[in-house]
């Protein structure tokens, strides 16, 4: 068991590697790169997709799926986001920009590197969304995809950790799945309340 853990810590290293390698030839990859890894160009693009399903429907039926949808997408993430915390709490692991041959173009957290917190956190976000709208889900989970890949690119993660963080937000969004099957009768009501607004009007796209 132990030799098989050694070669899996081997072997994400490698792949770490490989990735990281790349960083610090071209200035101008790495400028972008360093964006797509940040904190703000995909959450900021993936909030404002959900704003959009939130208020773009005009079916009521429709209208209330997708929103249900993306309130388990909200609460997904925030899942997410606990039970990275948790993890933390049990288990660091150093980040691999600390390894002597890395290359850092990237702030540097202090946090555990293990797992990936932005990765399964915009995972968390987009994999609920994919049961109703295919094409927004696929496209939510490919910048998410490319900010989890950017960040092993900019130094601050292994590519373990990425893939860790996925299963967090998998775990995150079974678990939301199952409380929302629980109190999917008061949620149905309080969203045709919701509907009924007058001001939801103003805001419909």
């Amino acid at each position: 068991m132990g030799n098989l853990f050694d070669l899996l810590i081997d072997l994400d290293r490698n792949l770490f590697f490989l990735i990281n390698s790349k960083a610090g030839i071209h200035e101008s990859i790495d400028s972008l790169l360093v964006i797509v890894a940040g904190d703000y160009l995909v959450p900021v693009m993936l909030s404002l997709g959900l704003i959009f399903l939130w208020f773009h429907e005009t079916a009521e039926y429709q209208a209330m799926e997708v929103r249900k949808r993306v309130l388990i997408a909200i609460c997904s993430l925030l899942g997410s986001c606990l039970l990275v915390m948790i993890i933390n709490e049990l288990f660091f692991r150093e980040r691999p920009f600390n390894l002597p041959e890395a290359k850092l173009i990237f702030y540097a957290p202090t946090d555990s590197s293990f797992p990936s917190n932005s990765t399964a956190a915009m995972f968390g976000l987009s994999i609920p969304i994919l049961k109703t709208r295919m094409r927004v889900g696929m496209m939510m989970l490919l910048a998410s995809m490319c900010l989890a890949i950017c960040r092993v690119y900019v130094g601050v993660h292994f590519p373990g950790d990425v893939i860790g963080g996925v299963l967090v937000a998998l775990l995150s969004f079974c678990i939301t799945i199952l409380l929302f099957k629980v109190i999917d009768k008061q949620l149905t009501d309080a969203l045709v309340l919701f509907e009924k607004s007058k001001w939801l009007k103003v805001f419909r796209l």
